[in-house]
């Protein structure tokens, strides 16, 4: 096989690749109900956008902070209510942040973090509580 030939295939290869992750990366974000895109694990927080105004954002995670049996020390909302933010522990004593932020109208961030470096899966389970906790 000459180098133009193989030089073709790998082209052919990387760009198989990289439209197979984005549509990975699509289906991850459809399968959240009122999700506007996907998921995004980036250094210790997972960010997640949803198409609910930012009252019912809200609502939805403080649900979840009691449904996971989390204490809350720290609550507040900036001058123009564009970003809010829980603070506290988690069931097993770890520190936990959840901070809210107003895209649009309506459109929110729910941005969550572990501890100081983050925890993937426990940040997973509190997004996926403050999905269902839309629905309702």
């Amino acid at each position: 096989m000459n180098y133009l030939a193989k030089g073709k295939w790998i082209v052919l290869i990387l760009f198989a690749t990289m439209a197979g992750a984005g549509c990975a990366l699509f289906a991850v974000g459809a399968g959240v109900v009122g999700g506007v895109g996907g998921a995004e694990y980036v250094h210790g927080e997972l960010k997640q956008s949803y198409a609910v105004p930012m009252e019912k954002a809200w609502n939805a995670s403080l649900a979840t902070v009691d449904e996971l049996k989390m204490k809350t020390a720290e609550k507040w909302t900036d001058n123009l209510d564009q970003n809010r933010v829980i603070k506290g522990k988690t069931e097993e004593g770890r520190n936990f942040q959840i901070a809210l932020e107003a895209i649009s109208k309506d459109v929110t961030m729910v941005k969550v973090r572990i501890d100081t470096f983050g925890d993937e899966v426990y940040s997973k389970k509190i997004q996926e509580g403050v999905a269902k906790n839309l629905k309702k």
